[in-house]
């Protein structure tokens, strides 16, 4: 809708990240090799371990690499979410935003650069705009 209606919403960029992010982790498919097998792992957990595959190093390393962890979609469950009040994706979403607008401020525009760009263009936002508050 809002494409349509030639809209923007910075929500919409967190938003679309998550989604961007799951289908990129989906269409990389899963590896299948001798070390994503993890026949020793499965030998040590299931003769000499406690069983389950928790606390073997490989889980965290594998988790760590092909996990999705999204930054606003809500993974909790309904009882979690609903115990949470409910927020909606947008909620989080504007939340998260915020914590990006406060604390992210640029660094790759050298002071130079900026006042050239400011000699040049018609820049509204002073320049103490995109520092730190201190």
């Amino acid at each position: 809708m809002l494409a349509s209606l030639l809209g923007f919403s910075l929500e919409s960029l967190l938003i679309d990240n998550d989604i961007i992010g799951a289908v990129q982790r989906t269409i990389r498919g899963i590896e299948v090799n001798d070390e994503t097998l993890s026949l020793d792992t499965i030998r040590d957990v299931c003769l000499n371990g406690p069983g389950h595959y928790l606390g073997a190093p490989q889980t965290l390393q594998l988790m760590q690499k092909d996990y999705l962890y999204p930054q606003v979609a809500n993974r909790a469950s309904p009882n979690q979410w609903t115990e949470a009040g409910r927020p909606t994706i947008v909620e989080t979403a504007s939340k998260k935003l915020q914590v990006i607008l406060d604390g992210h401020f640029p660094s790759h525009i050298s002071p130079e650069m900026d006042a050239q760009l400011r000699a040049e263009f018609p820049i509204k936002l002073a320049r103490e705009g995109m520092l730190p508050k201190r």
